[in-house]
């Protein structure tokens, strides 16, 4: 980036990290941004945006606002937001209401779109055919 320029945007990083060389056996409960990139046995359950790394392998279920998968997950996933990137795999059910799958990622089981009460869904509307005069 050279002096004077302006980035169009700004990665927030995350709270908190689990490395890649960290193996937790247990359920994990944040109230902060979580980036996990070693192993998970057991549920996890984030408030706000959860980030799996490519060397992430979590064995359990996962409950959270945001969820970005880029490694594996063995387990359903509860989100608003879920991200399936190139490198992810989910051996399990989702449930979400909004979600992005790149190629490559994988989704092994149901997937479950969940909309709120007070969402609108939008109507597809037939345009009326245009008048035709001729002279």
């Amino acid at each position: 980036m050279q002096t004077g320029e302006q980035r169009d945007y700004v990665e927030k990083a995350p709270s908190s990290v689990i490395g890649a060389d960290i193996t937790i056996t247990g359920n994990i409960e944040a109230s902060v941004d979580l980036m996990i990139e070693g192993q998970v046995s057991g549920d996890v359950h984030c408030k706000t945006t959860l980030i799996l790394g490519e060397t992430s392998k979590i064995r359990g279920n996962i409950y959270d606002e945001r969820v970005r998968v880029s490694g594996t997950v063995e387990g359903a996933i509860e989100t608003r937001d879920l991200a399936i990137e190139a490198t992810g795999t989910v051996n399990g059910d989702v449930s979400y209401s909004r979600v992005k799958v790149s190629n490559g990622g994988v989704v092994e089981g149901t997937m479950k779109c969940k909309r709120a009460e007070n969402e609108q869904r939008l109507k597809l509307v037939e345009p009326e055919p245009a008048a035709i005069t001729i002279e």
